[in-house]
């Protein structure tokens, strides 16, 4: 339809991990089989910012503004290997990536969530380690001019994440 909108579309969330806590804490895994081709993943607070900016320019603009398009992500392309080492740096305990099994991955979450939900998680991480969700040179250029800053680092979450579980 070609309406004159912005588009958002966003990565999987940071905030995402934050319900690994006891996983992470307890077991010294992380869960999300987010596979091993990589992912850039986004801070939601990069996506509030993203859709005020954009609410905000189209609503200043004199007329209407043609539709364009955000890759929403961060700067890192993390796969479940890599995010268990920046929560072992982080933790300073020894963390493991828990694997693919996406069967497994799919009966946990169907404890915590409705079953379409857990279906809908097991084909984003399918994807994820299929494809891949990696973020290209143009999208980050695109996404720092947008927020006119760089957008979030999974290891800054991971460490206020850490402090805020803290006693």
């Amino acid at each position: 339809m070609d309406l004159p909108a912005t588009v958002l579309r966003p990565s999987y969330f940071f905030q995402n991990d934050a319900m690994q806590k006891d996983p992470l804490q307890n077991a010294g895994l992380y869960v999300s089989p987010v596979g091993d081709v990589g992912v850039s993943m986004v801070d939601v607070r990069d996506i509030a910012d993203a859709a005020v900016l954009e609410l905000l320019r189209r609503d200043r603009a004199d007329a209407a503004l043609p539709r364009v398009t955000y890759e929403l992500s961060g700067p890192d392309a993390l796969t479940g290997s890599s995010i268990a080492a920046l929560w072992t740096d982080t933790l300073g305990r020894k963390v493991r990536y828990a694997g693919n099994d996406l069967d497994t991955f799919e009966k946990n979450v169907t404890v915590r969530a409705p079953g379409w939900m857990a279906y809908d998680m097991r084909a984003m991480m399918g994807r994820y380690q299929h494809d891949g969700a990696v973020a290209t040179p143009q999208d980050l250029d695109r996404l720092t001019a947008l927020l006119r800053r760089p957008p979030r680092r999974y290891r800054d979450f991971a460490i206020e994440t850490a402090q805020a579980w803290r006693p």
